[in-house]
């Protein structure tokens, strides 16, 4: 059994920021260890090997220390940054907390407004990414692996922007964007019109007739 099937059994939890918890993924880890070479400047190609090993040995020490309890993510993130800097990786070591540090205040900065029900005024509420996520799961019934990917896209889309304050209908067109994207909404299955094909006019016997009676009814005065 590899790496990536021993961690995907549920041996080791972790428990995420908003309290829910799921599975270690061993994959999504490697990926994060990849990126902070690929920032440092280092070639990719040559630290794939070194990358896997490394993400091995992390997930190693979290099955011999803590075999039971899910992991909170501050620590496993804390574990990454040492692993990296005692086998002399600093720099990637500092790209990937740069990169969480800046995702932070992100999401301290920016707000959503959204109007409170009970009396109809506009209200101003932190980013949450969250609250997109239940909204995935609950809503349109993804699974919460997938709902975590339609969600990290759509903050990406939102601090793309620039811009302080989102509103909750311009989220919610970015949530269908990327549903529609992904093939989640009923709306991509339907069938796209064959590139350069022109529509048909209709024949004369097609055309609709319009009776004398309607013409009638649409000059009468109402008043």
């Amino acid at each position: 059994m590899n790496s990536e099937q021993h961690a995907m059994d549920g041996t080791i939890r972790v428990l995420k920021r908003d309290g829910s918890v799921e599975e270690f993924n061993f994959s999504k880890l490697l990926t994060c260890i990849r990126h902070g070479f690929q920032g440092s400047g280092e070639p990719l190609d040559r630290h794939k090997a070194t990358s896997k090993g490394l993400t091995e040995a992390v997930q190693t020490y979290l099955e011999r220390s803590e075999p039971h309890s899910p992991v909170p993510t501050h620590y496993l993130a804390e574990l990454v940054e040492l692993v990296l800097t005692q086998t002399g990786y600093t720099a990637a070591s500092l790209v990937i907390k740069e990169h969480a540090d800046l995702r932070g205040r992100r999401r301290n900065w920016v707000k959503v407004a959204q109007r409170r029900e009970r009396d109809g005024r506009i209200v101003q509420k932190r980013w949450s990414k969250s609250r997109v996520v239940r909204h995935l799961v609950e809503i349109h019934r993804l699974e919460t692996p997938a709902a975590r990917m339609i969600a990290g896209r759509v903050e990406q889309l939102v601090f793309n922007c620039g811009i302080k304050v989102v509103t909750t209908g311009l989220v919610d067109e970015m949530v269908r964007s990327e549903l529609l994207a992904w093939g989640l909404l009923p709306a991509a299955l339907v069938v796209k019109r064959k590139r350069g094909a022109q529509p048909r006019l209709p024949t004369q016997d097609e055309k609709p007739v319009r009776s004398r009676k309607r013409k009638v009814s649409d000059k009468t005065d109402t008043a």
